[in-house]
């Protein structure tokens, strides 16, 4: 896993994206992650696709993810247009989530053909389709995103993994060693608080998710043990801190990009990467 390092978008908050990407190349970040309508204001602010390239090449700068495009895995209707944004913006990957009520573990072979379909879009540009899976959605288990991944049989389809979700999922935590370690393009890391009592709700999950996360190494998570054992069993992905700026306490973005940094650095010193 020694790639270099990303940064998630909503780390640094609701300031404009410009601003992010600056603020995330002068803290030593490859990549940065965009919001579908973080791209959308730009284009609201007068920066055209060609602008924002420009930027990102004078930055030293690349576009990771480009996220929450892709909503439902009942059908890939919209998902060209989707597509050919993340393209304009040289985008590494897209990510494919179920943010619907739809269930696409009752539904593989449909779920399946819908990433199958996303994904020969996505490969026309070299960019990677991930499945997302997170706790409060219809699809918050690896082990169905890994056999609908497996279904597609797509080279460029496969799992964006979030460790906050990981432990907050089904799996509490652990990754079934039955998933090929290949399906796993990226890891966002994230540090859970201690064990819920009980079983919360989807709401109330969604409430930690944004305003409990913390910074790698800071919970409950053992981030630097999980990572560890992903890298034994053969993971090699990238790594991206997320954490939602409404849990650093109205930190500065900043501040928020440097102590990112200072996790990843951390983590990688243990990873002996």
């Amino acid at each position: 896993m020694n790639h270099p390092p990303y940064l998630c978008t909503g780390t640094l908050g609701r300031i404009p994206w410009e601003e992010k990407a600056r603020i995330a190349s002068d803290a030593g970040f490859a990549r940065l992650s965009i919001y579908g309508w973080e791209h959308r204001k730009l284009h609201e602010r007068g920066w055209d696709d060609g602008a924002v390239r420009e930027l990102l090449d004078n930055l030293d700068l690349r576009v990771a993810e480009y996220d929450g495009v892709v909503m439902t895995m009942r059908s890939p209707e919209g998902a060209e247009e989707a597509v050919d944004a993340a393209a304009a913006l040289r985008a590494r990957s897209i990510t494919v989530l179920e943010h619907s009520d739809w269930t696409p573990g009752e539904n593989i072979a449909q779920a399946a053909a819908t990433l199958a379909e996303v994904s020969d879009q996505a490969a026309e540009h070299g960019i990677l389709a991930l499945i997302e899976p997170f706790a409060w959605s219809p699809l918050n288990d690896h082990r169905v995103a890994a056999e609908i991944v497996e279904r597609a049989d797509r080279p460029n389809a496969g799992l964006l993994l979030d460790t906050w979700h990981l432990w907050r999922g089904p799996e509490r935590g652990r990754l079934d060693p039955a998933i090929d370690p290949a399906m796993i393009k990226e890891i966002q890391v994230g540090d859970t608080g201690p064990e819920p009592e009980g079983n919360p709700t989807g709401e109330e999950l969604n409430y930690e998710c944004i305003h409990r996360r913390l910074m790698p190494g800071e919970g409950h998570g053992d981030i630097a043990g999980m990572l560890a054992e992903f890298a034994e069993r053969g993971v090699d992905a990238p790594l991206a801190v997320e954490v939602f700026y409404q849990s650093l306490d109205g930190m500065e973005p900043a501040e928020a990009a440097r102590q990112s940094m200072a996790c990843f650095e951390e983590l990688k010193a243990r990873l002996a990467l």
